[in-house]
């Protein structure tokens, strides 16, 4: 728990930090750029995250789990992550040329060419920071991140005020992955090797297959939709509908972005106690529960407020599909850690196909959802998904891999469920209160949420849960 404790208050740091800076970037391009310009990013998104997923191929993960690497092994590692991101980003430049048929839009054919340069600087960051991770420095790993996306966002918003247009998201992305590698290498002193041996990816390998099959399976499952929505329904369309999505995936970003990766380094070390990691994730679980129930409840009944104070009035027809999507915040917040558990009990393969479970239905739910014609349609059939999802995942994570019983998991729901109806009980009152002023009516919504919510854990045992994770030293 100690240590649990030290990576959750530094990788908060760096994360919140960052949230904070991409958020105000957010909001001031958003206010600068169209959505079209939002909508041929968020196309190419789905293709930079590909090729980052080929890039890592599981290495990093893998790298934190082996106990037997040595400083050998990490130069030979980085040698072959250094040639192949070279070889995927060149493979990236020429992707263009396909986007630009596919979509029928010639800017694809130099955004990827400029787009390749973050690619390869991002796969030489993958040794260096699965390093930090593995010798638990998550100081040093958000201390980079901070200040490389604080450079980044100087760059964005001053090229976009420049005239630079899509181009700004683009420099933005790449000034950060730049400043990270150079930052993380220096403070590793990683360096390539004279020798390229393949000793080092075979003692990787096992687990790192499986882990990369997982991301790969995960990739097209969630972005299917991003996909699918460009092709068949249009550039604004997917606009609106990423907003939407980006918002949802907020919450994830805000909590899970700083407990996942310390979870696996830390838990890592009792691979073999499962009666020890079953009861510390239980109360994991507990506490993003209690966050997140009520705050998908939050979220949905103040969609409207939230996507106009955040993007601007262009942007209403992202809010009921946010209002939809934001109902399943808590399964988000809840099923996004089982990967950190199923690694950290060297169980990449049932990560695996679990992961090939949990794309097969939400792949099925998006297709359903643009058959029958809309974003809102998208919307109700994804959310629909990850409740789905919720329980093939979990099902496979409790019995298979805690040797749990499913009951005494899901009890850990009871008390977030309460607070969550209390929630939407209480706000539904407020409604009635008619304030036009977008940004008074999201400030009182906010200060109702969380007295609601302070209020249920200050009296009730729940407090000891928040003591625990929060307080208690």
């Amino acid at each position: 728990m100690k240590s649990f404790k030290k990576g959750i208050i530094f990788t908060s740091l760096g994360t919140y930090s960052n949230f904070l800076v991409q958020l105000i970037v957010n909001m001031i391009l958003s206010r600068i750029l169209t959505p079209k310009d939002y909508g041929v990013v968020a196309i190419m998104q789905v293709f930079i995250i590909f090729f980052n997923l080929m890039i890592e191929s599981g290495m990093g993960p893998a790298i934190i789990q082996n106990k037997t690497l040595n400083d050998s092994d990490y130069k030979n590692i980085f040698n072959f992550s250094a040639i192949f991101s070279i070889i995927l980003a060149i493979c990236f430049g020429f992707l263009g040329n396909l986007l630009a048929v596919i979509y029928n839009n010639d800017i694809y054919l130099n955004l990827t060419w400029v787009q390749a340069i973050s690619i390869v600087f991002n796969g030489l960051n993958i040794v260096p920071t699965a390093l930090l991770n593995k010798r638990m420095k998550f100081k040093t790993v958000n201390f980079t991140l901070i200040v490389s996306n604080f450079f980044a966002a100087i760059v964005g918003i001053t090229t976009a005020l420049l005239g630079s247009g899509v181009y700004s998201l683009l420099y933005s992305a790449i000034t950060s992955a730049f400043l990270n590698f150079i930052l993380n290498r220096h403070i590793t002193k990683i360096t390539l090797s004279p020798k390229l041996e393949k000793r080092s990816i075979v003692e990787i390998w096992d687990f790192s297959k499986n882990q990369f099959g997982f991301n790969f399976i995960n990739y097209f499952s969630r972005n299917s939709d991003n996909i699918l929505i460009g092709k068949f329904m249009g550039d604004i369309y997917l606009a609106n509908y990423s907003k939407a999505y980006q918002l949802l995936m907020l919450p994830n970003q805000m909590f899970l972005s700083v407990i996942n990766p310390v979870l696996q380094p830390v838990l890592s070390e009792y691979q073999d106690d499962v009666e020890y990691i079953k009861s510390f994730y239980y109360k994991i679980i507990q506490f993003l529960g209690l966050i997140g129930v009520p705050l998908s409840v939050f979220l949905s009944t103040s969609s409207r407020q939230i996507i106009f104070f955040m993007f601007g009035h262009q942007w209403g027809a992202a809010v009921v599909p946010f209002s939809i999507l934001s109902l399943t915040v808590w399964c988000q917040l809840t099923v996004s850690t089982t990967g950190s558990i199923f690694q950290a009990r060297n169980q990449a393969n049932i990560l695996f196909f679990t992961g090939s479970i949990s794309a097969l239905i939400l792949v099925t739910s998006i297709i359903i959802g643009i058959y029958m014609g809309s974003i809102i349609t998208v919307s109700y059939m994804l959310s629909i998904g990850f409740i789905i999802n919720f329980f093939v995942s979990f099902y496979q994570l409790i019995k298979f891999t805690l040797k749990g019983d499913m009951i005494n998991f899901y009890k850990n729901f009871i008390t977030p469920f309460i607070l969550g109806i209390i929630t939407f009980l209480v706000l539904l009152l407020i409604k009635n209160i008619n304030i036009q002023d977008i940004l008074l009516s999201f400030m009182i919504n906010g200060i109702i949420f969380l007295l609601t919510v302070s209020l249920f854990i200050y009296f009730t045992k729940e407090k000891d849960l928040i003591h625990l994770f929060l307080i208690k030293r």
